[in-house]
Parts: structure tokens; C-alpha cells; sequence
């Protein structure tokens, strides 16, 4: 095999084994020891999925006790992987597999159980996204979105709270 056809094999089989790992169908699912269904971590433990590249999940570690955590109001379905907190816990994203009907059943039993009750919006459920609007006694907005992805055979969900100053 000539010095080319070695670099043009190389080369394949990398861009190959690089569009092998990205279609991957799932992500190790977040840890639930100890959590009940639709229940968040406890607030000493830290959730692995969420700590930055780099930083160790010991407990003794300042930067992991900085990590945020997944607000107690905010119900997290079990199963749930590729787990994200941003900003301090306003942002919550996460995957679970499963159809969008699964996962706005959820959402609708389990809020109440939150503090979180209907607004004046309605809940939109259209093809394979949908919609979730709530609100609690101290004037918090809670806004859930959800796409099914067909291909994968999962449902993203990201919540966003807004707190009342």
C-alpha cells in the first residue's frame, strides 16, 4: 500500500470512529440512590453529570461544593442523563428516554406535589415538542419545553425557572 493510500486509511477510519461516537444513542443515566420517583438530589449530594471537566466529585473539593444542584422545587424524572444546571439552577436540562405523552404526564401529576399550580396559558402538546407553563404562591414562573428526538428515542427537556426578586 502506497504512503497515500495509508494516510487516505487513516484518515477514513478516524473521521469513522468520530461519527461513531457522536451518534452514540445514550449517555450514562445520572445517579438516583436514595431518590424517590420525581424526586431531586438531596442537597449535600452532588450529581457527577454536572461537574465541570476537571473537577473531582469528592465532597472535600471547594470547587465541587460549588456545583449548582438541581433547585428543590424543580422534580427531575428518574432515568434522567446528560443532566445540565445553569445559572445557579435556573436553567435545568436533561434527557430521558421515553415519548413526549410519558413525560407531559409526568410533569402535569407531579407540579402540584411541587408548589407549582396552572397559569393562564394553556399546556401545548403539538407533534413532538411541547410546552409547560406554572407558577407558585410567591409569584415564581416555571416554563418546561420538551422534544422528542425520533431518531434517538429520547425527549430533552429544559426547564427554566424565574424567580420573583
Amino acid at each position: 500500500m502506497s504512503k497515500i493510500g495509508r494516510v487516505l486509511f487513516w484518515g477514513l477510519l478516524l473521521i469513522f470512529l468520530i461519527f461513531v461516537a457522536a451518534c452514540s444513542p445514550k449517555a450514562k443515566p445520572v445517579p438516583t440512590a436514595g431518590q424517590g420517583a420525581g424526586k431531586t438530589e438531596a442537597a449535600g449530594e452532588q450529581v457527577l453529570e454536572t461537574q465541570p471537566a476537571g473537577v473531582s466529585g469528592d465532597t472535600g473539593n471547594a470547587a465541587a461544593q460549588k456545583t449548582p444542584q438541581v433547585p428543590e422545587d424543580v422534580p427531575v424524572m428518574d432515568g434522567a442523563y446528560k443532566l445540565q444546571i445553569a445559572r445557579a439552577g435556573a436553567y435545568v436540562m436533561f434527557q430521558v428516554d421515553g415519548t413526549i405523552d410519558d413525560v407531559v404526564n409526568f410533569y402535569i401529576a407531579e407540579l402540584p406535589n411541587y408548589g407549582w399550580h396552572t397559569v393562564s396559558s394553556p399546556d401545548t402538546v403539538t407533534g413532538s415538542t411541547a410546552s409547560i407553563l406554572r407558577e407558585n404562591e410567591a409569584g415564581d414562573k416555571l416554563n418546561l419545553y420538551m422534544q422528542r428526538n425520533d431518531l434517538g428515542g429520547f425527549v430533552t427537556i429544559t426547564i427554566a425557572v424565574q424567580r420573583t426578586p
